[in-house]
């Protein structure tokens, strides 16, 4: 069985200089339960997150800042 993408947020990621520190944030972000694709751009320093429940935007970046990034939520 597949997951739906139900809802995508972009996150801004204050914190994160190098291919280590993407690496990070995408398997931190894939542990939430419910997150489906992940995408990040460390050029423009944000995440696109793909998910449906349980998760939310919130749980999202709270996980990520607990990685030791600060997130800011764009939309």
């Amino acid at each position: 069985m597949t997951q739906s993408v139900s809802s995508t947020v972009l996150l801004s990621v204050d914190g994160m200089g190098c291919g280590s520190c993407v690496a990070k944030i995408e398997k931190t972000a894939k542990a939430v339960e419910g997150v489906s694709t992940v995408s990040v751009d460390l050029a423009k320093k944000q995440a696109s997150i793909g998910f449906s429940a349980p998760a939310n935007a919130e749980t999202i970046a709270k996980a990520i800042d607990a990685a030791g990034y600060e997130t800011k939520i764009l939309g």
